[in-house]
């Protein structure tokens, strides 16, 4: 016959944890994850952040044991990388096809790598500081949603003059609705040339009026949306028009 339970069992406390009204306290802490989505990176940032990717995790071998690319392998894949990007600048098509193929390749090394990472921070914010892999952090105790993948590039971009002198109306499909958006313009004509745009306003929603132009003057235009974690998304396939 199975012992019956007593109030008074020697070593059974009231404050064992349990409370009357049928709540437990939860601590409440902060998780940190690795970016996994590089898209939104300029090919001129691309390369620096990988190679401190590639040292930080060199030097903490220990704590990244067996990664699914080794550091010699993506090393290969930098060096590479630079030099498609140097190449890049003739403007040939073959040389901006062997980039863009270099390009997907060190991005998707880095997304293997960086889920790796998380599988062995499991939220630690120090663990993944280690790697070199730049992060976000959502909680408290894991219970809000962490970013979602970094937005795509917004989608038919249109420009019209206008009804100031010296403005265009930029229109497009962000990769969110109620979404917070950044637009760039570049005078120089050549939309290869990251250093030479520069961010002229941010803005909500799928349409900006662009002010201060220079009459006469070709000028491109390229929108990218802000993920919820505060990452810069995709950029647009940018769109030209001549200011009036």
């Amino acid at each position: 016959m199975p012992a019956l339970l007593k109030w008074n069992t020697p070593g059974k406390l009231w404050n064992s944890g349990l409370k009357w009204n049928g709540f437990q306290t939860n601590t409440r802490t902060m998780s940190t994850k690795a970016v996994i989505d590089f898209t939104s990176y300029t090919a001129a940032e691309l390369a620096p952040l990988a190679q401190t990717i590639h040292d930080q995790m060199t030097a903490n071998a220990v704590t990244f044991p067996s990664p699914p690319l080794t550091m010699a392998a993506l090393l290969t894949q930098i060096t590479t990388y630079n030099q498609k990007l140097a190449n890049r600048a003739s403007n040939a098509s073959a040389d901006v096809l062997v980039f863009n193929l270099a390009r997907h390749d060190l991005e998707g090394a880095l997304h293997d790598l960086g889920v790796f990472v998380n599988l062995i921070a499991k939220g630690d914010a120090m663990i993944v500081e280690k790697s070199g892999f730049p992060s976000y952090t959502f909680g408290p105790g894991g219970s809000g949603t962490p970013p979602s993948a970094i937005p795509a590039a917004p989608a038919d971009l249109k420009l019209r003059h206008g009804d100031l002198s010296g403005s265009v109306i930029a229109r497009f499909k962000p990769d969110r609705p109620n979404s917070f958006n950044v637009a760039q313009i570049n005078t120089t004509g050549d939309p290869l040339n990251q250093a030479s745009w520069r961010t002229v306003i941010q803005f909500s929603g799928g349409k900006v009026t662009i002010t201060g132009l220079t009459v006469g003057v070709t000028v491109l235009v390229r929108t990218a949306t802000v993920g919820v974690g505060g990452q810069l998304g995709a950029w647009s396939d940018p769109a030209m028009i001549v200011v009036t």
